[in-house]
């Protein structure tokens, strides 16, 4: 959080101020009335006594009383600076204003016999080290409380790090050496847990089971907090966990069970997150898992016999492979088959219910995908030759006089398609 604009420009001021203020030391003394200057420090007005203060300093260089006024009106400055900091939290910025403050108050060449000791301003000089020790004290406890966190946490190393912080501010602090005693006992008794935990580890490595060798390493880098041969223990058996479960997945990936070497690769990457070639093949696996899914949606619509949602979908699911695409041209291949199956059973139906024309239609549109298929060509002949036939027929029994032999055309058109046209009305006025 940044330090209040306000804040930092009372910085700014006393940078500017205080060389000049310094300057003045060797100037020969001579008293001015300051009542001004006193009444803006009891008022908290520290800025503009600084201001004024100074002012006084730039019309009589020579007053050693000015000077005093106008170094302690400086002093006062800063203390409220870093109070406001400590209010707002900025509490190392604060000490590092009351450590300015206390720098400027007792400089040799303040004259603590001056007219200014007798002041308001006297008691000054003796205040920022009273604010140094508080603000310590307060940083102190800050680093005390979060020690008592992380050590609630069970981080022992990082709370043994801030009540370390702690006693660097202020070592005097109550709780904090027994804290500190305490943490030092924990973290022996987790050092002999870690070193029992490795030397398991180390064991269950030289029986070659890696899982357990992760969880006995994983035990003792918990207990020696990152610290020893643990860590690097850990890091070699896990990559080498991760490298089994890569050709594992490879293996379950090369006999198109995807969707388990996926979960192969997602396990290596669980031990060895840097691995390229579980990364690699995680990323091969989603797109053929994702296609291995398309593939069997694909076969369902085939099964519901639409065969133009199932072409859709067997194509798309095709472009998004690399290793399926013999088993998408095979379910393609099926879905054909049944779509020409389906047509070659209407064309035998509208055959058999002498729908001659509607049938030719469906075994022409057979063969224009194949050249065979069962024995749809040879029927299309016949019924082409039949048709033909017939029309021949009718045609002939419409120009012919002799109505026996007219008779005999309509029993044949008849026997060959008895529906054809009007025949039956033909064949009945024939025989009245």
């Amino acid at each position: 959080m940044p330090i209040p604009t306000r804040l930092r420009s009372l910085s700014s001021l006393l940078i500017l101020v205080w060389p000049g203020l310094l300057a003045c030391q060797s100037m020969t003394p001579e008293d001015h009335d300051s009542d001004e200057v006193h009444l803006l420090v009891a008022s908290g007005e520290y800025t503009a006594a600084v201001e004024a203060a100074q002012a006084r300093v730039s019309a009589d260089p020579n007053s050693a009383k000015a000077r005093d006024e106008h170094r302690l009106a400086s002093v006062a400055m800063l203390l409220d600076w870093g109070r406001q900091l400590s209010f707002l939290g900025y509490d190392e910025e604060a000490l590092e204003a009351f450590g300015q403050a206390r720098a400027l108050a007792q400089s040799p060449e303040f004259e603590a016999g001056s007219s200014a000791g007798e002041s308001g301003l006297a008691r000054i000089p003796n205040q920022p080290q009273q604010w140094i020790d508080k603000t310590r004290a307060k940083i102190a406890a800050d680093w005390m409380s979060r020690g008592e966190q992380l050590l609630v946490n069970g981080d022992l190393g990082e709370a043994s790090d801030a009540f370390g912080m702690a006693a660097e501010y202020d070592s005097s602090l109550p709780g904090l050496q027994a804290a500190g005693a305490s943490i030092e006992k924990r973290l022996e008794f987790h050092a002999d847990l870690a070193e029992v935990y490795y030397n398991e580890g180390i064991s269950q490595l030289r029986k070659g089971d890696l899982d357990v060798a992760r969880s006995r390493f994983s035990y003792a880098d918990k207990y020696s907090h990152g610290e020893g041969r643990a860590k690097e223990r850990l890091s070699e058996v896990k990559g080498e966990l991760a490298r089994r479960h890569v050709a594992l997945a490879e293996t379950l990936e090369s006999t198109g069970f995807f969707s388990a070497a996926r979960v192969e690769y997602l396990t290596a990457l669980d031990s060895d997150p840097g691995s390229a070639e579980a990364l690699v093949g995680l990323e091969r696996m989603h797109s053929e898992a994702k296609a291995f899914e398309t593939l069997k949606r694909g076969e369902m619509w085939v099964l519901r016999e639409d065969w133009e949602q199932a072409k859709e979908v067997l194509l798309a699911g095709r472009e998004q492979t690399q290793m399926q695409k013999e088993a998408f041209d095979q379910v393609l291949t099926q879905l054909e088959d049944a779509r020409i199956a389906e047509k070659y059973e209407l064309a035998l139906n509208l055959e058999h219910d002498f729908r001659f024309n509607g049938a030719i239609v469906q075994y022409e549109e057979i063969l224009d995908d194949r050249d065979f298929f069962l024995d749809s060509r040879a029927r299309l002949d016949t019924l082409r030759e039949k048709v033909e036939r017939v029309e021949t027929l009718y045609k002939a029994q419409g120009t012919e006089q002799d109505s026996q032999e007219r008779q005999r055309l309509l029993k044949e058109i008849e026997s060959l398609w008895p529906d054809y046209k009007d025949i039956q009305d033909l064949l009945e006025s024939s025989g009245s």
